[in-house]
């Protein structure tokens, strides 16, 4: 679960969850509470005690939240931070978020109430808060990834169109463009997930080189193209992308040059590894393609027209803004921004170096656009004509 955190004080978990004493005295090698309130003192904070003693936070973690499930959770609406993000960057998200509440701890005596869930699946107890028809049932700030639930229609429709939402204010970082800004003043990007193309060396041949994302659509690549998903169903994102800009004649075009859906990790592993399983071309995350371990056999193709964009986002209820300000201030600082950038996630802010290539582009749906479609709709049918025209033997039912 994510309900314990390591801004909490030493005595404060004791005193809090004394069920969980055991858990630390096993972990900093204590023969009682008495011993570690001596060795550390009832004011320090865990992830002090973590450092002090180099040992690993998402361990302990898992630990103290180990049976929290059954424990009674604030209500959703009184929450002042859902903190939600992209699996590959949570435990660094995470532990970067405790330690500015230890600061801000530290610095002005106050604090929020937050839940940071401690897994990427269902084990978030507020999973469905985007369902909330009053925003007094919503959290102060929830932050996310992706087009997600928070971009359905019945989130539009039930607060989103409300006006109950504010962006935050902020320069945006050079490199990015002024299009990811929302207009509507409702939600704020702090990062953006950037999925480009790699291009196996040892298979392209005399193939052309794709520039653009329309590419992908041309039938030279027949089975010759890897993209986020699995054997059954591959990712909607350039789905959704490709469609907005060339309908369903461009799902069926992909549908014959797609070779098979994998996760990045693999897709690195494999490229330029001579392998039979891999593509001539993968579409992957910028984080996965820059990791490769043959960087000699495979080259990144940033395309013209930008990096597909998914975006690292936040809502804050306007009603709670002025309270809620020092979290949307660090959610879209300097600070987390250099860890987003780290992860090959560019951030928004300004004084951050994203260290992307010149004249690199994001490629962004647009807020117009993202208001005026159903995504769920839009998912379901992009991947259902794209599953009538894939090559494989492999079939799915896709809900609507």
């Amino acid at each position: 679960m994510g309900a314990i955190r390591t801004y909490l004080k030493l005595g404060e978990l004791l005193e809090r969850y004394p069920d969980k004493e055991g858990v630390l005295k096993e972990f900093f090698d204590a023969g009682s509470s008495e011993e570690l309130l001596h060795r550390y003192g009832a004011d320090a904070y865990l992830n002090r005690m973590l450092k002090s003693e180099a040992k690993p936070g998402d361990t302990l973690l898992s630990l103290l939240n180990e049976g929290e499930e059954d424990r009674p959770l604030p209500s959703a609406g009184d929450l002042d931070f859902l903190g939600m993000t992209i699996c590959l960057m949570r435990q660094r998200f995470q532990a970067c978020f405790d330690d500015w509440m230890t600061d801000y701890r530290e610095e002005t005596g106050g604090s929020f109430n937050c839940y940071l869930p401690r897994n990427c699946g269902s084990g978030n107890p507020y999973r469905n808060v985007w369902l909330a028809e009053n925003v007094r049932d919503f959290p102060g700030i929830v932050s996310g990834c992706g087009f997600s639930d928070f971009f359905r229609a019945e989130f539009r429709d039930n607060l989103l169109k409300k006006n109950v939402f504010q962006s935050v204010d902020m320069p945006i970082n050079a490199s990015l463009s002024q299009e990811l800004i929302d207009p509507f003043g409702a939600y704020t990007l702090y990062g953006i997930y950037p999925y480009v193309m790699m291009i196996d060396e040892t298979r392209i041949g005399s193939l052309p080189r794709p520039r653009e994302w329309a590419d992908l659509m041309n039938p030279v690549y027949e089975n010759n193209v890897i993209v986020i998903g699995s054997t059954e169903k591959v990712s909607e994102l350039l789905l959704m992308y490709t469609h907005k800009e060339h309908g369903d004649e461009g799902i069926r075009r992909l549908g014959v040059t797609i070779k098979d859906g994998w996760h990045g990790s693999k897709m690195a592993k494999t490229a330029g590894s001579g392998s039979t399983e891999g593509a001539a071309i993968y579409v992957l995350p910028l984080g996965f393609a820059r990791y490769s371990p043959r960087p000699d056999k495979v080259t990144i193709v940033w395309p013209e027209d930008g990096a597909i964009s998914n975006p690292l986002f936040m809502l804050v209820r306007k009603d709670r803004y002025r309270d809620l300000e020092p979290i949307a201030r660090y959610m879209t600082g300097p600070q987390l921004g250099r860890e987003v950038a780290a992860c090959s996630f560019p951030a928004l802010n300004a004084e951050v170096d994203n260290g992307l290539p010149p004249h690199a582009k994001m490629k962004w749906l647009g807020w117009e656009y993202l208001r005026s479609v159903d995504l769920q709709q839009l998912k379901g049918h992009t991947q259902s004509l794209f599953q009538q025209n894939w090559k494989r033997n492999s079939r799915v039912e896709i809900s609507k």
